[in-house]
């Protein structure tokens, strides 16, 4: 590859990752639906013509937009990960920052028009699970697989352990998104008591 062609590569990358953060902000501020190729266009610069070359119809952008999600995920898991903590402060930090980030109005936008979306699209269904919820609880099975290793929890399942942890954030993001947070929304202290009664659940408790 010649120079020009490497400098016309980057500007492509560049416009399409404009075009993902565009897509993304405007699907979580206005939806999916209510979201036009156009208006992606006017906020991220470029051409439909790009766009459509890029992602072929709203659809894959919207599987794309979704498809960084799990790699914001992963790095708040490996953030807390190198921070070196206790077991149970460790799990704590990551249910704490990985709920905070779930349950921001974006997020539940873009969750909002990724079920209809999964239920008119199977393959998208499909898609979206393999990318994101999978490759999340593969991430977090390494974390219980490590804190076995250590002798600290029974040799459990731990993509079972990482799928009861990830439980605990979605309760509260489909609360969100079907708009039931005026029936139930919990408090901190709920949370909490849900989390203590998971580490007694996986027989690991706090140090006193």
């Amino acid at each position: 590859m010649d120079r020009s062609e490497d400098l016309q590569d980057q500007r492509l990358q560049a416009r399409r990752e404009a075009m993902l953060d565009a897509a993304e902000q405007l699907f979580g501020t206005h939806g999916f639906d209510d979201t036009t190729l156009s208006a992606i266009v006017a906020r991220s610069g470029g051409s439909l013509a790009t766009l459509y070359k890029l992602f072929e119809t709203k659809e894959g952008l919207l599987t794309q937009v979704l498809q960084r999600r799990p790699d914001q995920a992963r790095a708040v898991i490996a953030e807390v990960r190198a921070l070196g903590l206790p077991p149970a402060e460790m799990l704590r930090e990551m249910l704490l920052r990985l709920r905070a980030k779930a349950l921001t109005e974006e997020n539940i936008r873009l969750v909002r028009a990724m079920v209809p979306q999964s239920i008119r699209d199977e393959k998208f269904s499909q898609q979206f699970r393999g990318e994101h919820l999978e490759r999340a609880i593969a991430e977090m099975s390494e974390v219980f697989v490590e804190i076995q290793a250590k002798g600290q929890i029974p040799a459990d399942d731990p993509e079972v352990l990482a799928r009861m942890f990830f439980a605990m954030i979605s309760f509260d993001i489909y609360t969100a998104v079907a708009r039931f947070e005026m029936f139930h929304k919990r408090t901190k202290a709920q949370v909490e008591a849900e989390f203590l009664l998971f580490l007694r659940t996986i027989g690991l408790e706090e140090p006193a």
